[in-house]
């Protein structure tokens, strides 16, 4: 299969492995089409020609606050968007009736999309499937280690947090790449901007630590045993209690089994690859029933006044006057049934 990946590249190793040819496209240099500012369907697809690519289906991967594209509804392609950080990002929502399958990686915000009208399911968060399949050293000298952005907007509890943890345990703090703090540490402490199961979750379990998060819902307790693949988990916030359970679990000759039981959740249940076969499963699906063709002959219009609202909110948000203004336009020519295509 030809498959456009626009945004993160998180499933383009494990697509690749499996025998699919990847046309990535986004805002990093290294990509197949380095992209500078948000551009129209018409517009990839001209590009795609250009370069006699000729796609089959199409995945938007959330990596950001903005859109890469602006009229998902006109890809002449089944498309699948994957919402990330739905919970800062609501015009993630609306904007997601462009697409033929929303795929949703925390799971209580599946109802957000579906009590909508939008077909979505969910599809959590993983680790590269290299890293869950690698040999770390069994010497760990890092009792308790952390690592990750401190001072981020959407998370402005957990600087403050960490200093709490660390008055009362020792802990080892650090940004940057967390493999070589991760394969040294005994436990990884991770902390949640609004009850995610993140990145981390999975990152911090491939690298051989054993998980110490927090208590939340969106699938924790289905994607890992408490107590057995992870650490028991802390209430939100709380260092106190985090700490102890970390100073317990050091005490206890079981720790080792915790870290060795979640290593191996992650790589048999919770890698890229794992997630990639899953999205052939879907796509296979959707193919069959000629989903696009729904999209594009009988609902163009109305997804394109519900796509128009999503860039709506963004314009009542965004400070940059220039985006602003774009995204604005989407919004008026939407609702005045003009051309889209035409004014940008």
């Amino acid at each position: 299969m030809n498959i456009v990946n626009i945004g993160g590249a998180f499933f383009k190793a494990a697509l690749t492995n499996m025998g699919h040819n990847v046309y990535l496209v986004g805002f990093e240099s290294n990509c197949d089409w380095p992209v500078t500012h948000p551009f129209t369907a018409s517009r990839l697809v001209n590009h795609l020609e250009s370069v006699g690519f000729e796609p089959d289906v199409l995945i938007y991967c959330d990596n950001g606050n903005l859109p890469y594209i602006l009229d998902p509804q006109n890809l002449p392609w089944l498309n699948f968007w994957y919402s990330i950080d739905t919970y800062c990002n609501p015009w993630h929502i609306p904007y997601a009736h462009g697409f033929d399958l929303a795929l949703v990686a925390q799971k209580d915000f599946v109802p957000l999309f579906t009590n909508e009208g939008i077909k979505a399911v969910w599809l959590p968060l993983f680790c590269q499937h290299s890293l869950a399949s690698q040999e770390f050293s069994s010497e760990r000298d890092v009792p308790v280690s952390f690592v990750g952005h401190v001072g981020h907007k959407n998370n402005k509890d957990r600087l403050p947090f960490l200093q709490r943890f660390r008055r009362i345990h020792p802990l080892v703090m650090y940004q940057g790449d967390f493999v070589p703090l991760f394969s040294r540490s005994k436990i990884v402490l991770n902390q949640l901007a609004f009850g995610e199961v993140n990145f981390r979750c999975f990152e911090a379990a491939a690298c051989g630590a054993a998980l110490l998060t927090e208590t939340c819902d969106n699938g924790l307790d289905e994607l890992f045993v408490i107590g057995q693949e992870i650490l028991p988990t802390y209430p939100h916030n709380d260092a106190a209690k985090a700490a102890q359970i970390a100073k317990d679990a050091l005490a206890k000759p079981n720790l080792a089994q915790i870290a060795k039981a979640g290593q191996g959740a992650v790589l048999k249940r919770h890698t890229d690859l794992v997630r990639a076969r899953f999205l052939e499963q879907e796509w296979s699906s959707l193919l069959k029933s000629d989903q696009k063709s729904v999209r594009l002959k009988k609902e163009l219009d109305r997804r394109t006044t519900l796509v128009a609202s999503a860039f709506g909110v963004l314009a009542s948000e965004e400070s940059n006057e220039s985006r602003r203004n774009l995204y604005q336009k989407i919004f008026t020519n939407a609702v005045g049934n003009k051309s889209t295509e035409r004014d940008l």
